[in-house]
């Protein structure tokens, strides 16, 4: 019996470890539709994400949605950097 146990045990972390970590999982698309959809309808901004790097081009509309975006972007799972050439239009 002990011996199944540590063979499941075995088998669980080295399935974990395959996977790697949890951001990994998050889809890339997933990620950029999470980000933009907390752009406003003033702003004419472009999402895009390759390998947990955000990059925020285009215009906002006022200085509170570029720094709510950015936020956003910041605190979305599987996301280790954001790039940001967005302006804003005020």
């Amino acid at each position: 019996m002990k011996t199944v146990i540590k063979s499941t045990l075995v088998a669980i972390a080295l399935t974990a470890l395959a996977a790697g970590p949890a951001s990994a999982m998050v889809s890339q698309a997933d990620i950029a539709q999470s980000i933009s959809s907390i752009t406003g309808s003033g702003d004419n901004v472009f999402v895009s994400v390759r390998d947990g790097v955000v990059t925020l081009t285009g215009t906002f509309a006022d200085g509170l949605s570029k720094s709510q975006a950015l936020q956003a972007a910041l605190s979305t799972e599987g996301v280790d950097k954001v790039i940001n050439h967005a302006t804003q239009s005020n």
